[in-house]
């Protein structure tokens, strides 16, 4: 006869990344997100540097969001984040001469962005596998 071991919630909190259910309040309503901690550690990262709390930063996410699934969305809201971050460390870094003098359109700024993050990544692994 086999046993089953069932393990004590304080283990299975030990784990790291584990996809965990947190309650929130937005808009008045109490609602779940699951959320890897590394992307709530984000999260909590994002609303302090953005002196905000995490209901106002989700209310936010929540109004332009582009699908049912709030964690989807607070996932890639993350993302994005840190991805303008990388974009704007780039620029910086870059010469004067290599700034554009003539304000992209939305849909340029997008592409350029997307690039300029492939960009960083791509030179960031070729540093990692030299």
């Amino acid at each position: 006869m086999r046993r089953m071991i069932v393990m004590p919630y304080e283990t299975s909190t030990s784990r790291p990344n584990v996809n965990r259910k947190r309650s929130v309040v937005v808009s008045k309503k109490r609602t779940s997100v699951s959320l890897e901690d590394s992307f709530w550690a984000s999260l909590q990262a994002i609303v302090k540097m953005e002196n905000t709390t995490i209901e106002q930063y989700i209310e936010k996410i929540e109004r332009r969001r582009d699908t049912p699934n709030l964690s989807s969305n607070l996932r890639i809201a993350v993302l994005e984040y840190y991805q303008q971050i990388a974009a704007r460390s780039m620029v910086a870094g870059m010469p004067e001469s290599a700034s554009p003098s003539v304000v992209p359109k939305q849909s340029d700024r997008h592409t350029q962005l997307a690039e300029k993050v492939a960009a960083y990544w791509g030179r960031v692994d070729k540093q990692l596998a030299d």
